[in-house]
């Protein structure tokens, strides 16, 4: 196949995200009433700034003091927010060790590894994230994209174009590997060979996707 490049979806490949969101929505919503503020109906606003801040126009904090304004809630509460925010992130996000071990084996056969990852969070969030789960750079990839520094997220052409720019590879001599059709989709439209993966999935049989890359 002759594989360069190995491209993996963030949450629901390399980590699951789900206890996450179920404590996150139940502690902001705990957040939200001392104000009087409902859970849903700060979702709706959101959802507005949503767009911008996936893809860097916004920062999270700055999304936020927007709200915050709009639903009544001091900006100086931000702050005390996205701090218990990056704590339930921390603590409940949890690594999947099949795709940690897939990672170190492509590395060892000298292939790069990019993560391509949708995300409001900052950067340095991720980061901090990966040492925590053991995920290490140089041991198991060489570079997270993030769709808020890219200006792009998938299925979006540009958001596999910017990775695969930025290591000077073809389109056929990349493998993305996720969960979400549309994201694979876009991969293929773009001439990325895919790699399906069920977020709910049983081990990854590592030396069987190895072979798929010979």
């Amino acid at each position: 196949m002759g594989i360069k490049l190995v491209i993996l979806d963030g949450e629901g490949i390399i980590y699951n995200c789900d206890k996450t969101m179920e404590v996150f929505l139940k502690e902001y919503e705990k957040f939200l009433k001392k104000f009087g503020v409902d859970l849903r109906f700060q979702e709706k606003l959101w959802f507005e700034f949503y767009p911008k801040t996936v893809r860097g126009k916004l920062k999270l904090k700055e999304a936020n003091e927007l709200i915050y304004q709009k639903i009544g809630i001091p900006k100086s509460k931000v702050k005390e927010w996205l701090k218990k925010d990056k704590e339930i992130l921390l603590k409940y996000t949890k690594v999947y060790k099949d795709v940690k071990k897939l990672m170190e084996e492509l590395k060892k056969k000298g292939i790069k590894v990019a993560v391509l990852s949708d995300a409001v969070h900052p950067l340095k969030w991720r980061i901090e994230l990966f040492k925590r789960l053991g995920i290490e750079k140089g041991k198991h990839y060489d570079k997270i994209f993030l769709s808020n520094q890219i200006g792009a997220e998938k299925p979006e052409p540009k958001a596999y174009l910017t990775v695969l720019k930025y290591f000077k590879v073809k389109p056929t001599e990349a493998l993305f590997i996720g969960h979400d059709k549309e994201e694979l989709e876009g991969a293929k439209r773009v001439g990325i060979k895919v790699l399906e993966l069920r977020k709910k999935r049983k081990s990854l049989k590592v030396r069987k996707v190895l072979k798929l890359l010979d």
